[in-house]
């Protein structure tokens, strides 16, 4: 980890981009199931215009959701050339944290916060610490 410091960023990166994706992806997959009776009528009646531009904001968050996957997992991929599994695959678990935070912060997402949950992040981001060396195990 010491020697590659940027195979460090991009799985950072990653993470981040996996967890764009997985909030873009819910909402704009929460809004057009919410829609899916109106959407139906406009397909059969074939106005497609309509199907398009009345959910245009719905069809762009999931096709940024689906473009944050691709970049997560090309950021992903270069990360992993330098970087050991042990270390690498931990890192990924941050994702669970952050769309968890957001998705409770995030008035558009609107998840509840739940008590049994936040421990399982505080159990996470344990996790995560006991994997890491510590900078005395790096010294020897």
């Amino acid at each position: 980890m010491k020697n590659h410091p940027q195979s460090v960023v991009l799985a950072l990166l990653s993470v981040a981009f996996i967890s764009l994706a997985q909030l873009a992806m819910k909402w704009g997959m929460t809004q057009l199931s919410l829609q899916f009776t109106s959407l139906q009528e406009l397909w059969h009646a074939a106005q497609y215009s309509a199907l398009v531009s009345g959910y245009l904001p719905y069809y762009i968050s999931v096709v940024a959701g689906l473009s944050f996957y691709a970049l997560s997992m090309l950021c992903w991929v270069m990360a992993l050339k330098h970087l050991p599994l042990s270390l690498a695959y931990p890192m990924l678990s941050l994702s669970y944290v952050i769309v968890y935070v957001a998705a409770i912060s995030l008035p558009w997402i609107g998840e509840a916060f739940s008590w049994p949950k936040a421990l399982g992040i505080v159990l996470i981001l344990a996790g995560i610490y006991l994997v890491f060396p510590s900078k005395k195990a790096k010294q020897s």
